[in-house]
């Protein structure tokens, strides 16, 4: 029986497709359903299945971006595409892909569907025959107890020279991803003027010299099968890579197979929410100490790079809200890292820029710290009581030298500023909520309804009434 997957953001069809249609006669099982490309890879995870139906245009994830990470994770599994309009473009994308064919919706509409199930049935029999070949062939050339593989990061599919040059070599090129592997036992062979290398590297493919290709020696190979450890290298490729290759190394990552056998549990929420809160702390940009902790924590995790963006993307957010009055000027975020040595150098410089400010005033990282720490306090327990000389406490500075600091770093004396962020934030609130005045008020660290309208008018030269009639008269 060919388990079968349908993704379609259209849940009308999905339902129909799984209800209407004579999958059984045909040897077919719909095992499950996804609205986009990501919901269909958590479903991959942990249900199997043999065949993929796709659209092509959904949100959140495309059809086409969903093919290409399917033929490199689980290359076993046959895809055919479902479209509504004939875009051949697309559809000639996804068959270079390595989709087997493509259905237009409308035959299944106009009763098609026993020509289409035939065919679609014929070519996944094919493709299963055809990997079961290319795996027993590959199987009788694995005997070495030593392999290598060449990884690259991020993830681009090889040139037709590259692929002739490695398999040229001696490489085994995967269809469609960066992964080379060598799977020859190099220890047999002569090296030149007779002598025998300890451990012997394989000859490297041009354009693998360049930024970006890494090699993995991997150690106790002969017990398993190329197939599968070319899988445990993609596995290992998706998550653990990352991490492992500084960007610089001179000589191969050291594996074992059963390092890349083991199986990594995703961290929990707990553990996820501490290495968030010592992101956010933003202590680490003045003190070291909280730097390298923070660093050690990222790295154990290895939560995949795509949310390591994201974790960095909401401190980024959180610190150009904070402190956009003491730097005005938003550090920029790069489209992604190569490797987790990009990423600490990035934090560094992150922490460099963060540090300029106290030179430029002749005050230590400690002092400049506790100064931006009480910023964060303000922002954090806007309506509870904030009085200067507790928050100087808090930050371990005396009465006197606190307000010193934090006019010099801020601009503001600290009442001015905590007023400053109230008033704002309480535009916030009637801009963009219809809640009472008197809820903005506590909200904002005013128990009197009535002081707080006055300071308001003083502010913003009108009452906060007036204020949010006028915001949406202009809108």
């Amino acid at each position: 029986m060919i388990h079968v997957l349908i993704v379609d953001d259209d849940k009308l069809v999905r339902k129909g497709l799984m209800s209407f249609l004579p999958w059984e006669s045909f040897g077919m099982k719909v095992v499950g359903e996804a609205a986009n490309g990501e919901k269909a890879l958590d479903f991959l995870k942990a249900n199997r299945v043999d065949l993929l139906m796709t659209d092509l245009a959904m949100p959140v994830m495309s059809g086409i971006e969903l093919i290409r990470v399917v033929r490199k994770q689980y290359p076993n599994i046959a895809i055919a595409v479902l479209t509504l309009h004939q875009d051949f473009e697309y559809i000639q994308e996804a068959l270079r892909l390595g989709a087997i064919d493509y259905i237009a919706k409308v035959e299944l509409e106009k009763e098609q569907f026993e020509e289409v199930f035939r065919r679609i049935h014929s070519r996944v029999v094919e493709e299963k025959q055809r990997h079961k070949n290319e795996s027993d062939s590959i199987v009788e050339a694995c005997s070495c107890d030593t392999a290598y593989a060449l990884l690259k990061f991020p993830d681009e599919p090889l040139t037709s020279r590259m692929v002739a040059d490695c398999v040229s070599l001696g490489w085994i090129a995967e269809a469609e991803g960066s992964i080379l592997m060598w799977l020859k036992d190099l220890a047999k062979e002569v090296q030149p003027q007779g002598h025998y290398e300890e451990d012997p590297l394989p000859p490297l493919p041009n354009g693998t010299r360049s930024t970006g290709w890494h090699m993995v020696r991997l150690r106790h190979t002969a017990d398993l099968s190329p197939s599968d450890l070319h899988q445990r290298i993609r596995a290992y490729r998706s998550r653990d890579f990352f991490y492992d290759c500084d960007g610089n190394e001179p000589y191969p990552i050291e594996k074992s197979v059963m390092e890349l056998l083991a199986e990594h549990p995703e961290p929990g929420d707990e553990e996820t929410d501490t290495v968030k809160e010592l992101l956010h702390a933003f202590t680490w940009v003045h003190n070291d100490e909280a730097f390298d902790k923070l660093c050690s924590r990222l790295k154990e995790l290895r939560i995949p790079v795509s949310k390591l963006m994201q974790w960095i993307y909401g401190f980024m957010v959180d610190w150009n809200r904070l402190y956009r009055v003491i730097q005005p000027d938003d550090i920029k975020l790069p489209d992604t890292f190569t490797c987790w040595r990009e990423v600490v150098d990035w934090l560094k410089h992150f922490r460099e820029i963060g540090l300029t400010l106290s030179g430029s005033l002749q005050l230590s990282p400690e002092v400049s710290g506790s100064i931006m720490t009480a910023v964060k306090i303000v922002h954090d327990e806007l309506e509870c009581p904030l009085f200067a000389i507790d928050v100087a406490k808090r930050v371990n500075l005396s009465r006197s030298y606190f307000y010193q600091c934090f006019k010099e770093i801020v601009g503001y004396s600290f009442n001015e500023y905590l007023r400053k962020v109230r008033i704002d934030k309480a535009r916030e609130y009637l801009e963009q909520t219809a809640r009472p005045i008197v809820w903005i008020a506590k909200q904002t660290g005013y128990e009197d309804e009535k002081y707080f309208s006055r300071t308001f008018r003083e502010q913003t030269g009108m009452l906060p009434s007036e204020y949010r009639l006028q915001y949406k008269t202009r809108l």
